[in-house]
C-alpha cells in the first residue's frame, strides 16, 4: 500500500463515526477479496437509486458462493415500468426491500477491510458511497480492483477504440469461456465478476 492510500485511509477512519465498523481500516489479507455488484435505476448518481447489492468473499483461489449476500433496496423512488429491462426489478419487487441503513448493516461488516472487485466498480461507489458516508460519516476505504482493467491489461486491448464502458461483463465472460450465468441479477453478476478475477489474476 502506497504512503498516500495509508494516509487518506488514516483521515477517513478519524471521520468513522461508527467505532464497531473501525476494522474496516486494518490491512487487508493479501488472499481475501470481495466481489460486488450493483443494480441501479439508472447510471447518473445523482438522479437515480441504488435498487440492490450483492457482495460474494474470494478466498485464495475459491469463491464462497455458499455464503454470499444479496440485498434488494427499497430507494426513496420507485423504478419507472420501462427500467426493468436494465435491472430486471419490479416496483413490487422494491417495495418491501430493505431501507438503506438495514442494507448497510448488513453488507459492510460483510465486506469489511477486504478489497473490493467489480466491474465498472467507479460507476457502483458513486451510488454506495453517498449513503456509507451518511452512515458511518466516511466513504469506503477499500482499494478497487475493477476487472475491465485487469482484462485490458491482460490482453493488450487499451479498449481497442472502444469506448472503456462497451466493455460489458457478459462480453468478457463470453470471451474468457467462462460459464454465464442469468441477466439482471445483482449476486449473478457479482459470481461472473470473481470467475473473471480469479481467471484474470
Amino acid at each position: 500500500m502506497s504512503f498516500f492510500y495509508n494516509l487518506k485511509s488514516q483521515l477517513q477512519k478519524r471521520a468513522l463515526t461508527r467505532p464497531e465498523l473501525a476494522s474496516i481500516f486494518t490491512a487487508p489479507n493479501e488472499q481475501q477479496w470481495v466481489a460486488i455488484d450493483c443494480e441501479m435505476t439508472g447510471l447518473n448518481p445523482k438522479q437515480n437509486h441504488l435498487l440492490s447489492i450483492a457482495a460474494i468473499h474470494i478466498n485464495g483461489d475459491r469463491i464462497d458462493t455458499g455464503h454470499g449476500l444479496y440485498v434488494v433496496c427499497r430507494p426513496p423512488v420507485m423504478p419507472a415500468a420501462d427500467t426493468i429491462i436494465i435491472h430486471g426489478l419490479r416496483p413490487r419487487d422494491v417495495q418491501g426491500g430493505m431501507a438503506y441503513e438495514e442494507m448497510l448493516a448488513l453488507i459492510l461488516p460483510f465486506i469489511g477491510n477486504r478489497p473490493i472487485v467489480g466491474f465498472c466498480t467507479a460507476l457502483d461507489l458513486a451510488f454506495l458511497n453517498p449513503l456509507v458516508k451518511a452512515y458511518m460519516g466516511t466513504a469506503l476505504p477499500n482499494q478497487t480492483i475493477d476487472i475491465r482493467d485487469l482484462y485490458n491489461w491482460r490482453t493488450g486491448n487499451r479498449t481497442g477504440g472502444i469506448n472503456h464502458h462497451s466493455h460489458h461483463l457478459h462480453n468478457i465472460v463470453k470471451e474468457l469461456n467462462i460459464p454465464e450465468l442469468g441477466n439482471h441479477d445483482a449476486y449473478n453478476d457479482a459470481v461472473m465478476t470473481a470467475m473473471v478475477f480469479l481467471h484474470l489474476r
